[in-house]
């Protein structure tokens, strides 16, 4: 591996880590105690919260998937394109949902919808990091 290659393979691998805190970082919001209140202001600003994070999460995702796919294909690694495909598919489904979770009737709904996001993001950061990391 030349030197390009490994600096492209470390900038997708630190890209990865962090797309991997902010999904911790939104999963933390999704079991945020607000979501319990008996104040409407509270629950509304948890899933907002909630949502938000999962869109910061969403685009760290993206970042990676790139980043990703770029060190893949400068290294000939074979099948880093479909990998791509899979990986770029799921991110985009999971920011949708997030962008629509707090817009549910009732905590329960904007929680589930939330869980739908995370869900599909956390099946993109697999996909980034196997494009990165190898299977």
């Amino acid at each position: 591996m030349n030197e390009e290659q490994s600096k492209r393979l470390s900038e997708a691998a630190e890209s990865i880590l962090q797309a991997s805190e902010a999904l911790e970082e939104a999963r933390d919001a999704m079991n945020d105690r607000r979501f319990e209140s008996e104040q409407e202001r509270d629950r509304a600003a948890a899933a907002q919260q909630m949502a938000s994070r999962l869109d910061n999460a969403g685009k760290r995702i993206e970042e990676s998937v790139r980043k990703g796919t770029v060190a893949a294909a400068a290294s000939l690694r074979a099948g880093a394109f479909a990998r791509y495909r899979e990986a770029w598919t799921a991110v985009r489904e999971g920011r949708a949902l997030a962008k629509t979770a707090a817009d549910q009737d009732g905590s329960a709904n904007k929680k589930a919808r939330g869980q739908e996001a995370l869900s599909r993001l956390e099946d993109a950061l697999d996909g980034a990091a196997a494009i990165v990391f190898g299977d």
